[in-house]
């Protein structure tokens, strides 16, 4: 999947940030925000509030790797929502397609 951004080399964006961590920052929020930017109109809200709450879990953290943590605990969590989501829509079927099977056996009962 393309973007239509063409991103610095590994290397380059790994000097980037030892050298100017802010310009670095910048660059990747900037990234973000146009990905966001690009989304679908009726996505945008969502992804908006997920980067803000991304950024706050970021601010909070104590050092990197706590931040790394918390935000890999946020994606963990919203799996697990849309897993029961899924769960949930699978049920639902499940249970129409129930009904429609017993309605057609009552039509076709002599």
């Amino acid at each position: 999947m393309s973007l239509g951004i063409r991103l610095p080399d590994f290397d380059v964006l790994v000097a980037l940030y030892k050298e100017n961590p802010e310009s670095f920052e910048a660059f990747r929020k900037q990234l973000l925000w146009d990905a966001v930017g690009r989304a679908p109109e009726e996505q945008r809200p969502a992804l908006e509030l997920i980067l803000k709450q991304i950024d706050a879990a970021r601010e909070a953290a104590s050092n990197p790797i706590e931040s790394m943590m918390l935000a890999f605990k946020m994606m963990q969590q919203s799996l697990i929502q849309l897993r029961c989501g899924w769960e949930k829509a699978q049920y639902a079927l499940a249970e129409l397609q129930t009904v429609l099977i017993i309605e057609r056996l009552r039509k076709h009962d002599p």
